[in-house]
């Protein structure tokens, strides 16, 4: 009888940080929401703390990865844990927007890049069989955020104010992420004087497998230097694919609650609408993982994406609460969107993995950090002067089209050949 391999225990512990962290980003709009009403600023102006969130994402995750790389999970992790706790705790003492800024989009930024750049890397080292099912699972945490969290938040939020609510929130957070990565991570398989999943070592592998074939395999392929990746036109494509994806999507997340408000659906229809798109997210995060290990991450990418897209069409024709299947449609290509997310660590992983994949899975998160400072706040600018959210939901679409392109381009189908030492 085979022990349980220690690559899922792993696998579960960042699937919680990402469903804690994650959950910041996830129900954003129930705060966004809150701030317009007690402020009365612009939507524009209002988004750009989130936005920022996502901007200093560029400085925050190569940072996180190297930390990673030097300190480990142990330690990152319930670092970031504390700083997204305090930052959520003093975005509930703002008085002005430069306070706001300062606390969500600083702070909240270096917490989260401190809990899922880890949760991403570490997993890498684990798996080279069944990466895309163990980063699905991953992805999966993330997205089941909103389900758990959309009505744990509004609730909170209903019942103390959304200041104390940030308050408690956070220390759910903390409580949550700190002590389970401080005791349960492990950075390399080595480290339980285990192997990773999918050499001739792993466990439970055929006896009749050819007992070289996989060591063979991880011992002739290259691994890349941060400066030598970066300048490689799959990084950048994985750079765009990231950029892209995030603008498309943060434009979504981050305003839905405004539009389905505006459009005359109750409070209560909308938490239970967003909290079900989660399950159906993680549902499409299993889903992508698994069926990309089976026929390629471009194929599998590409098919979320349309259904994503089918769901922002259904979203921004919705004209009031009578139009509830449209609404339902929407939260049902939750399915779509997850079957991407499952995949934006698996496809740099099946390109960079190696002992340096933490700084530059760090630098490609950084074009999601550029993506969800311009998505968010380009959105609530083109409100501002339109007075609708037609036209950003347009910007929303061709965004995800336009990642999955860079899928394309980046080209995960030859990470075999890609890999392979340079001859000269």
């Amino acid at each position: 009888m085979h022990r349980v391999f220690y690559g899922w225990v792993i696998t579960g512990v960042s699937a919680l940080a990402n469903t804690l962290a994650w959950s910041v980003r996830s129900t954003f709009a129930l705060f966004y929401v809150a701030l317009l009403h007690e402020f009365g600023w612009g939507r524009a102006e209002t988004a750009l703390g989130y936005s920022l969130s996502w901007l200093l994402l560029l400085l925050f995750s190569p940072l996180a990865g190297r930390l990673n790389d030097r300190f480990g999970p142990q330690v990152l992790v319930p670092v970031g844990g504390l700083l997204l706790a305090a930052g959520l705790a003093l975005t509930g003492r703002t008085q002005a927007l430069w306070h706001y800024y300062l606390a969500f989009g600083v702070l909240v930024a270096a917490g989260i890049a401190c809990i899922m750049m880890p949760a991403a890397a570490v997993t890498s080292h684990w798996f080279i069989r069944s990466r895309g099912a163990a980063m699905g699972i991953i992805s999966a945490g993330s997205s089941l955020s909103a389900f758990l969290f959309y009505p744990l938040n509004a609730w909170l939020i209903a019942r103390y104010g959304w200041r104390h609510a940030l308050d408690l929130y956070g220390l759910i957070i903390l409580l949550g992420v700190g002590p389970l990565a401080a005791l349960l991570y492990r950075r390399h398989p080595a480290d339980v004087g285990d192997v990773p999943y999918g050499t001739r070592f792993e466990p439970g592998l055929a006896a009749h497998s050819h007992p070289t074939a996989a060591v063979t395999r991880v011992g002739t392929t290259r691994e890349l230097t941060f400066r030598t990746a970066v300048r490689t036109y799959q990084l950048w494509a994985v750079f765009a694919m990231w950029g892209l994806g995030v603008i498309g999507y943060q434009i979504m997340t981050t305003h839905q609650v405004a539009h389905a408000l505006g459009q005359g659906f109750d409070p209560g229809t909308i938490a239970w609408a967003f909290g079900l798109s989660g399950i159906f997210t993680a549902v499409g995060n299993l889903i992508g993982g698994v069926l990309s290990d089976r026929w390629g991450r471009e194929w599998v990418f590409s098919l979320g994406s349309g259904i994503g897209v089918l769901g922002i069409w259904s979203f921004s024709a919705l004209t009031g609460p009578h139009d509830l299947m449209l609404l339902l449609i929407y939260t049902v290509a939750g399915i779509g969107f997850g079957m991407r997310i499952s995949l934006l660590t698996a496809i740099p992983a099946d390109l960079f993995a190696g002992r340096n994949f933490g700084a530059i899975l760090g630098f490609t998160n950084g074009g999601g950090g550029i993506g969800g400072f311009i998505g968010p706040f380009l959105a609530g600018y083109l409100f501002d002067r339109t007075g609708d959210y037609q036209v950003a939901f347009g910007v929303s679409a061709l965004a995800i089209v336009g990642s999955a392109v860079a899928v394309w381009v980046a080209g995960p189908r030859n990470a075999e050949a890609f890999r392979q030492p340079v001859t000269h």
